[in-house]
């Protein structure tokens, strides 16, 4: 748990209806997202030294820094550099304002309920004086057109929020009022990054033009060079509402390597300053390096295994269950059939938790649910019942299928690919096949229908990658689990790629969206995560922490638990 997790419950809690809580603590107005962090536990004592080129290595690359477009963990990391939105969660888990002046609340009078009490507005009021990093000024008719366009696009990578708008009212030029259909509890977040409308009023297609690649944004730097394959470069936003303080950088430059070994090596050698994600199986050898620091905070990631409920094939049909996959008995047995607790031991030397649920921290958890545990035995058992039988090589079959699946992870992942190895080792002597067939992470989790990512369009058996739901969970699981969310032909930005659908879920999930009571929100979560758990669409492999490694000479960064390592990247700074 998180030191200020009750701090959290108390800014939630003043939004219900019921709990009448006190406003959250919204900071200085106008204040940097450093100024509400939590104690730096690297930063230096001495003043920040201003200017250099700060390099950070990535080992993944992201296929676009256009915010509605955006799906990969990568792209988040450098995208947030550029863009902003009206509110953030600090380290602690808190709301604060962003670009905005507070983050609204019944309480202070920002959010109304209808006299029926089944709709809601919610009044934005933003910072005087923003600009774009192109000096064009930051208007209300902004994030009214944020809604507008992630509705008209068909490309966008989540609607989430937003088709829950009904309209929005721009009475001047920094009020916005955004008018909800129903009760959106999770409402702060839903404008974590605004589209300017002076840049794209009109496009078409905005993944066809430079936005895509080179994003305009109100954030501490803007993109000046994006090489494929090589390095994406970035200088400070002289439009930056803290300019000419912050940032204290001139330039980052994020350099894309092949692998994190790659990344490891080039930060020894002192060939850059930072990089993204360190994996938990190589902290021993950067904790023994006394030029090296690491940044940890634990999270909400959690490593699992996705399994596809519906036919692998393009289009997959949601109507059809997959032939192996579609029996729960048989994913119960994939989850008996995994060793998780040694993975944890041997891969990751122990520095992560065997996983247990989709959420496992922050106010919603419930530290009291666990998914089953490694018990070979028992996956056998369930194979028999599921009528699959043993051949003469050992895979069981049935009705002329053979029990085999693909596993898709992300390629330069050491971990990943180790996981992989053991699983089709230990799941053989189950009789059970599996095939690795391994892709960039700009392939597997672009998240985009048209560029063919394997989980929009249902060809893949079992995927293998980290994501989590944030310090509200309502967003990820309406959108990951709700059967509305399926991605199909028609619904190209849906991101169920599970494809779950059960109306009893569906049910408590519109339901703990639509109420402001934080303790009903909380119990019905607790329903819903077994619930999943009860239908067995992925294996929880283990929780993440955050892991991000710097030279002992870049300073200013801090650890978040609920956001990228970049999100105070105005206040890095390198010592002279």
């Amino acid at each position: 748990m998180f030191p200020n997790l009750r701090r959290s419950l108390v800014v939630l809690g003043a939004i219900s209806l019921v709990l009448g809580a006190c406003t959250p603590p919204a900071g200085p107005t106008g204040a940097s997202p450093a100024a509400t962090a939590a104690p730096a536990t690297a930063a230096a004592t001495a003043a920040p030294t201003k200017g250099g080129t700060f390099i950070f290595a990535m080992w993944q690359e992201p296929t676009t820094l256009a915010p509605q477009y955006a799906n990969q963990t990568i792209a988040g990391l450098v995208g947030q550099v550029v863009w902003e939105g009206l509110a953030m969660t600090d380290p602690d888990g808190d709301y604060v304002p962003q670009l905005a002046k507070s983050v609204p609340t019944l309480q202070n009078g920002g959010v109304t309920i209808s006299s029926d009490g089944k709709k809601m507005s919610v009044k934005w009021e933003l910072l005087p004086g923003l600009k774009w990093s192109d000096g064009k000024p930051v208007t209300s008719e902004d994030i009214k057109f944020t809604w507008q366009e992630r509705m008209r696009d068909p490309k966008v990578v989540s609607r989430a929020g937003f088709s829950d708008i009904e309209s929005i009212d721009t009475p001047n030029e920094t009020a916005a009022v955004v008018n909800y259909k129903s009760i959106y509890a999770a409402y702060p977040l839903n404008f974590s990054s605004l589209i300017p409308k002076h840049v794209l009023q009109g496009v078409p297609d905005p993944s066809q033009t430079e936005f895509n690649r080179k994003p305009i944004g109100t954030g501490p730097f803007r993109i000046v060079d994006f090489k494929a394959g090589d390095s994406i470069t970035l200088e400070k936003n002289t439009n930056y509402r803290f300019a000419p303080e912050k940032p204290y950088l001139d330039k980052i430059i994020f350099r894309s390597v092949p692998s994190s070994t790659v990344a490891i090596a080039q930060l020894k050698a002192g060939e850059g300053h930072g990089m993204w994600n360190l994996l938990e199986s190589e902290t021993p050898d950067i904790e023994k390096d006394a030029n090296l620091k690491i940044s940890f905070s634990p999270s909400n990631n959690v490593e699992r295994i996705e399994i596809n409920l519906a036919e692998n094939n393009d289009p997959s049909d949601p109507s059809k269950p997959h032939p192996i996959l579609g029996d729960v008995r048989v994913r119960r047995a994939l989850i008996h059939a995994t060793p998780k607790p040694q993975l944890v031991e041997k891969l990751l030397f122990g520095k992560a938790k065997v996983g247990s649920s989709v959420c496992p921290q922050g106010w919603a958890a419930d530290k009291t649910i666990t998914q089953e545990g490694y018990d070979p035995k028992k996956a056998d058992e369930l194979l028999d019942q599921a009528g699959w039988a043993k051949g003469a090589d050992g895979i069981r079959a049935k009705g002329g299928v053979r029990l085999s699946l693909v596993i898709n992870t992300t390629t330069g992942n050491k971990t990943r690919e180790q996981v992989e190895q053991v699983l089709a080792d230990e799941w053989r002597q189950r009789g059970i096949e599996l095939k690795i067939q391994n892709m960039p992470s700009s392939v597997l989790l672009s998240g985009s229908w048209d560029d063919k990512d394997p989980r929009q369009r249902g060809t893949y058996d079992l995927a293998l990658y980290t994501t989590n739901a944030a310090i509200d969970p309502g967003v990820h699981m309406s959108q990951r689990y709700h059967s509305r969310q399926i991605p199909t032909p028609q619904n190209k930005s849906g991101q169920n790629r599970v494809r779950i659908s059960d109306p009893e879920l569906d049910k408590m999930i519109d339901e703990a969206g639509s109420t402001l009571d934080l303790a009903k929100r909380k119990e019905l979560y607790s329903k819903i995560f077994r619930k999943i758990n009860e239908i067995a669409p992925a294996i929880w492999l283990y929780e993440r922490g955050r892991i991000d490694a710097f030279r002992a000479n870049a300073l200013g960064w801090k650890p978040h638990a609920w956001d990228n390592i970049t999100w105070n990247v105005d206040e890095w700074w390198l010592k002279k």
